[in-house]
């Protein structure tokens, strides 16, 4: 996960390269992006309001689903990957 990070340009903000860094390495980047941005979106719904750190966790959880369907395009079937992610989203 940590190369394919890497890979990405632009590179993400400083903010959110700390978040990545603890998404668990295990299994295709898709699969621990989504479970990630999943985290982070329940830990932003826990907390409603106008709380900076709620706002932050929604820009945490919308980054991590976007690399999450970047990583499902490069897969050996993109439509298999992203159809499992909108399966997580809907679940």
């Amino acid at each position: 996960m940590g190369a394919w990070m890497a890979a990405r340009r632009p590179l993400p903000p400083a903010d959110l390269a700390s978040s990545l860094r603890v998404v668990h390495a295990g299994g295709p980047p898709g699969a621990s992006l989504t479970s990630a941005g999943l985290s982070r979106l329940e830990e932003a719904r826990a907390r409603p309001g106008r709380l900076r750190e709620s706002a932050f966790r929604l820009l945490e959880a919308d980054a991590l689903l976007t690399y999450a369907c970047e990583a499902a395009l490069e897969a050996d079937d993109p439509d298999a990957a992203l159809r499992r992610i909108l399966v997580a989203i809907g679940s």
